[in-house]
């Protein structure tokens, strides 16, 4: 499955990364792998959690869900915008839920620039776990893994002198964004499974 395949090859990647960082401890490049594994970290974590939620997206397009609120979803995204300042067409998707509109509204939550409008953190992750995918992934286990992680990410990316120096520094990342990746995905799995064959 789609999902399946989204996380497998994130988490070799980033079980290498471990295994080099760990085979450098004690060696001048051990700070720079060390730094390099917490962006790859981040990178992993932000893209693999907007990765499933739009297969699971493309899942419930094909296969409805009794339950899911398509509307609820769909203004999350764009509901101002378009009781505000769209067209007919647009602003009649902010009707109550019926069933023919419900492949426009996931169509319309599923665009790339929509899910991709925000960098991974604690709030995105809460955001597509309970509003996009309504499943019941348990995201406040991650909420300090998620916001320490988004913190030394922004001080590599913006140049600022971060002390992540041993392997110790990373390891403490590594095994929650693993549990995170294996979580996220299993969750929208579980409630893929939810839908009617």
């Amino acid at each position: 499955m789609e999902i399946d395949r989204i996380r497998s090859w994130r988490k070799l990647e980033l079980s290498q990364a471990r295994a080099i960082a760990e085979s450098r401890a004690g060696r001048a490049e051990e700070a720079y792998l060390c730094r390099s594994w917490a962006v790859m970290i981040y990178a992993h974590c932000d893209q693999a959690i907007k990765a499933v939620s739009r297969a699971y997206l493309d899942y419930l397009k094909v296969h409805p869900r009794e339950g899911y609120d398509y509307r609820t979803a769909w203004l999350s995204f764009h509901g101002k915008e378009a009781i505000r300042h769209s067209s007919d067409a647009r602003y009649l998707l902010c009707r109550p839920d019926v069933a023919e509109f419900r492949t426009d509204l996931i169509g319309g939550i599923n665009q790339k620039a929509v899910i991709d409008t925000s960098n991974f953190s604690y709030p995105m992750l809460r955001f597509l776990s309970d509003w996009v995918v309504q499943c019941t992934f348990d995201h406040s286990l991650y909420r300090a893994f998620c916001s320490t992680l988004k913190e030394k990410r922004d001080a590599i990316a913006h140049g600022e002198e971060i002390f992540l120096r041993s392997v110790d520094d990373c390891i403490s990342w590594h095994d929650p964004a693993i549990s995170l990746l294996d979580g996220f995905s299993e969750s929208a799995l579980e409630t893929a499974l939810l839908h009617p064959a």
